[in-house]
């Protein structure tokens, strides 16, 4: 007979000892994450500000849920602070097995701080997403160690910045984007899948669901986009030039720094790249620049369908077995 892991003294010992090593890992940098969004929220207490805490409480449950170790809610926070967040975002607690989110955790962060500093003013809004994380204070992994294993952060590596230079604008605005934040290939993968059948503009889901079979875009050499990455010593965003992945599919963007070549091809997959979300939020607010880009996969359409079939078959395999209830191939996502 199976052993219920919440009465079975080795499954209660196996996850003492998980947890000790894992102080880098979901279950830490979930609350370091919660506790943090939560003072920004409580600095600025908008209406904004509050449907993105009551976001990033979701999507941080539904990432707990679906982990190889299940998080409980209650398991990110520590004494009966989980009681208190529940009576004021209650949602989260209710939500998180019966819908999905639509994007990662630091996405969120992304924008609600765009929000609070202005999507022009991107010194100020680096320099505040800077602080955010290097107040984390989350654990640094050590390559030596399977402490690195376990390293879960919630922190997006690389950060994009896109826009359109178009006659007679002098100021074009920004849309920033953030590399996918989450950690395991199953997760990547369902995150994605998410994005391509919610989130992201319908020719960014085409390229990147279709790019194995020529999913390509050209866009205009107008659309800038900007990439960097976060040195964790220094805590200072520096310029990241896009991978091959990013060159193939997105054709015609100027992006900064240039490509260059490497030896090594990326191992991540379609979609992960800050680019992605930053270009697709571009393509939703510049509705201009839509009608100039171009799908080059010997089709002159964009194939919806099979972008939306790919992405619910690839949800109901990944999500089976991992206690979120399926209603067949129907999904609700989360609204905050």
């Amino acid at each position: 007979m199976a052993q219920n892991p919440e009465t079975d003294p080795y499954s209660r010992e196996k996850r003492r000892k998980f947890n000790l090593r894992n102080l880098g890992g979901l279950k830490n940098c979930g609350n370091y994450f919660i506790m943090k969004f939560l003072d920004l929220y409580n600095r600025h207490q908008t209406e904004d500000i509050r449907r993105y805490m009551t976001e990033v409480l979701h999507c941080i449950f539904f990432l707990g849920n679906i982990h190889k170790l299940k998080i409980k809610p209650t398991e990110f926070f520590t004494g009966d602070v989980w009681l208190k967040m529940k009576k004021m975002f209650p949602d989260p607690f209710e939500k998180y097995r019966t819908h999905l989110p639509t994007r990662t955790p630091f996405s969120i962060l992304l924008d609600a701080i765009v929000r609070i500093k202005g999507s022009h003013n991107q010194k100020e809004v680096m320099d505040c997403l800077s602080t955010f994380l290097q107040d984390l204070n989350v654990p640094r992994p050590n390559s030596n160690t399977n402490k690195y294993l376990n390293h879960y952060t919630l922190e997006a590596t690389v950060i994009c910045i896109c826009h359109y230079e178009s006659t007679g604008v002098l100021k074009p605005g920004n849309f920033y984007g953030a590399s996918l934040s989450c950690k395991g290939k199953d997760e990547q993968m369902i995150m994605i899948s998410l994005s391509c059948l919610k989130t992201w503009n319908a020719a960014v889901a085409h390229a990147v669901s279709l790019a194995d079979n020529g999913g390509v875009l050209t866009l205009p050499q107008t659309v800038i986009c900007k990439a960097f990455k976060r040195n964790r010593q220094t805590g200072c965003y520096y310029g990241e030039p896009p991978c091959s992945k990013c060159i193939t599919i997105f054709q015609g963007t100027l992006f900064e720094p240039r490509h260059r070549e490497t030896d090594k091809e990326p191992t991540w997959p379609y979609g992960q790249c800050a680019e992605t979300e930053s270009l697709s939020k571009l393509l939703n607010g510049e509705e201009a620049l839509c009608q100039q880009v171009e799908i080059l996969n010997n089709t002159t359409n964009l194939e919806r369908d099979a972008v939306v079939h790919k992405a619910k078959n690839t949800l109901v395999s990944l999500l089976q077995g991992k206690n979120f209830v399926l209603n067949g191939n129907e999904f609700q996502f989360f609204a905050p």
